[in-house]
């Protein structure tokens, strides 16, 4: 298998792929718990396996992957019914996801400090998180350009990742304006899977995405093994934990009667639905779109 991964590759492999194809691609993702069947990288490893094939068949270069760096802010425990089958699955004091209550509390986003300020404090409350991973992805950016790619493609996995990822474009390019002897900034173009994968499955449009049958056959698709559906509950009247959440259901309360219209669709996309060729359909149908998405940047 021809090898496109960056950092798995010596000098005299990237520069023949950077002539032939001047593009990196760039994958934004997230650790997030994904209920006890699916693994936390899911976000990344998406996006990370859609870049690999699409630069085997059309050219470039594939960066490893940035994960989402909020300090448990809005992750796995962002949700009121989530909170109590994270924290027992995991096994950590409940204390931490406290610190950032939830905004149905009324209570400020983060608990205030009550210890020594440090000299290099690590940034807490949501926005001060999203201008770090901002900056951390421009970081990555500025290095890629460094490297001598002229074309960025950030593929952001994660729902909340194109903010930050817009907001990196600036900063990027920002920075490149400091130095001459950086030349012109890269073109950069994000592309966000989700939009493509909701034509090939309509059943997305109806709601959010979260360890349901879509993203769990992507996986089981991409890494046999990784997916573990036969450790939810077999009765189907019980909820999977992880699997959507308010305002369509709770763990607690099951299906909200205020969205009967779209039951159909929480039913098709249950977890425990979860099918590997499906999965591999999907993700061929995404890979297929993303030709003309590369082509077009690159020509």
């Amino acid at each position: 298998m021809t090898e496109v991964r960056f950092d798995r590759m010596a000098p005299g492999e990237v520069v023949p792929r950077r002539e032939a194809c001047n593009l990196a691609y760039l994958p934004v993702g997230s650790l997030e718990w994904h209920g006890p069947h699916m693994p936390f990288g899911t976000d990344y490893m998406t996006v990370t396996y859609l870049a690999e094939e699409a630069a085997r068949r059309y050219g470039g270069v594939v960066f490893p992957p940035i994960y989402y760096s909020d300090v448990r802010y809005y992750l796995q425990e962002c949700r009121r019914e989530w909170r109590e089958s994270y924290l027992r699955e995991m096994q950590v004091p409940g204390a931490y996801p406290d610190a950032f209550p939830l905004p149905e509390t009324g209570a400020p986003p983060t608990q205030p400090d009550d210890g020594p300020m440090p000299e290099n404090p690590l940034p807490f409350s949501l926005a001060e998180q999203g201008e770090d991973f901002a900056r951390q992805i421009a970081r990555a950016m500025l290095a890629i350009h460094l490297y001598g790619f002229t074309r960025i493609m950030l593929l952001p996995g994660h729902g909340p990742n194109p903010g930050p990822c817009r907001r990196a474009e600036e900063i990027y390019r920002e920075n490149v304006a400091r130095r001459s002897a950086f030349g012109p900034p890269a073109r950069t173009l994000m592309w966000f899977f989700i939009e493509s994968a909701k034509e090939h499955e309509p059943l997305l449009k109806n709601h959010w995405i979260h360890a349901d049958k879509w993203e769990g056959s992507l996986v089981a698709a991409m890494e046999p093994g990784l997916v573990h559906p036969e450790v939810l509950p077999e009765d189907r009247a019980e909820l999977a934990p992880a699997y959507l959440g308010y305002p369509y259901l709770s763990e607690s309360e099951g299906y909200n009667p205020e969205c009967s219209a779209i039951h159909y669709s929480f039913d098709a996309l249950d977890p425990r639905n979860i099918d590997a060729a499906y999965g591999k359909e999907q993700l061929e149908a995404l890979v297929v779109d993303m030709e003309a998405v590369v082509r077009e940047f690159v020509g």
